[in-house]
């Protein structure tokens, strides 16, 4: 016997990779399916979830696409589905992934991890969050440029998701301490098993916070490194929190920015003060990487 699943399932026209991001952090699915027969034609869209989809927070994610993103999509339907095996066959499918010096697999892969690689092994289940996404892959390969073993940095990662950048952080510098959140319960608790799956917890503390709002971040900024891939609006709306959260020299990665966004975030960031140093696009998308200028930190 297989547990209960539900289905998410609704029409849309416009970019997929923008849709399947939101579509997947506001319903917490586990995977997602779009399709259609002619390109002149809308996609179909199916997504698994393994814990019922708030209605609320779907409606709320297709208000979110035709607002800023001018995407039309019908209402999203949820039903419960029927009891099958699909999923799992589907976490089967999914392949080892390498991003720069890391080899990220899902908790199915019995193979070694390669000699000259590091290892992050998450749920497989989890498709947002995976590394599959062109923002998460341009996050770590900056992360990789960015993080430094000269000292113990502190580094904040705001929307953590699956954690799988706080966990790329910890592993390339095991002196670092980092703070990992998410404003999504289901997300902390998910990256807090991944956090102690691949033994990252002596460095990693997971916390729920509305980005920049909590304890969590109060307690222990200003931090050498902020990394934060979720989307445009947000983004923009925090830039000040980003600012006064980053020590003095201190840098910040920027995602979840489809090329046509990259330029207004780069603007809200640099109206609050931070210098924009690089850019790196990955196909339709854009990782940004800003630094908040040298001057006497607290």
């Amino acid at each position: 016997m297989t547990a209960d699943l539900w289905q998410v399932r609704l029409q849309l026209t416009g970019d997929q990779d923008i849709a399947s991001e939101v579509l997947l952090a506001a319903s917490d699915a586990a995977t997602i399916s779009m399709s259609h027969d002619d390109e002149d034609e809308p996609w179909d869209v199916m997504l698994i979830c393994q814990t019922p989809p708030d209605q609320n927070r779907l409606d709320k994610a297709v208000e979110t696409l035709a607002a800023d993103f001018a995407m039309a999509a019908t209402p999203p339907v949820v039903s419960v589905m029927p009891e099958i095996d699909w999923l799992q066959k589907n976490w089967k499918d999914m392949k080892p992934l390498e991003i720069g010096q890391f080899w990220i697999y899902g908790t199915h892969i019995i193979d070694p991890v390669p000699g000259s690689k590091i290892g992050i092994q998450l749920d497989a289940g989890m498709a947002f969050g995976t590394g599959n996404h062109a923002t998460t892959h341009g996050c770590i390969v900056l992360a990789e440029k960015h993080i430094k073993t000269s000292h113990a940095p502190k580094i904040a990662d705001i929307g953590s998701g699956s954690g799988i950048l706080a966990i790329a952080a910890a592993k390339l510098d095991p002196r670092s301490q980092i703070i990992a959140v998410d404003n999504d319960p289901v997300a902390v608790a998910v990256m807090t098993d991944n956090v102690k799956h691949n033994q990252t917890d002596q460095q990693i503390t997971c916390g729920l916070s509305d980005g920049y709002d909590s304890p969590y971040i109060h307690d222990h900024a200003p931090f050498d490194l902020i990394m934060a891939n979720i989307l445009p609006s947000p983004l923009i709306t925090m830039a000040a929190a980003a600012a006064r959260a980053l020590r003095h020299g201190g840098k910040i990665i920027l995602s979840g920015l489809n090329l046509k966004h990259a330029d207004d975030v780069i603007a809200a960031h640099a109206a609050v003060g931070l210098v924009h140093i690089e850019s790196l696009p990955v196909g339709d998308w854009m990782t940004v990487l800003m630094q908040k200028p040298n001057g006497e930190n607290p």
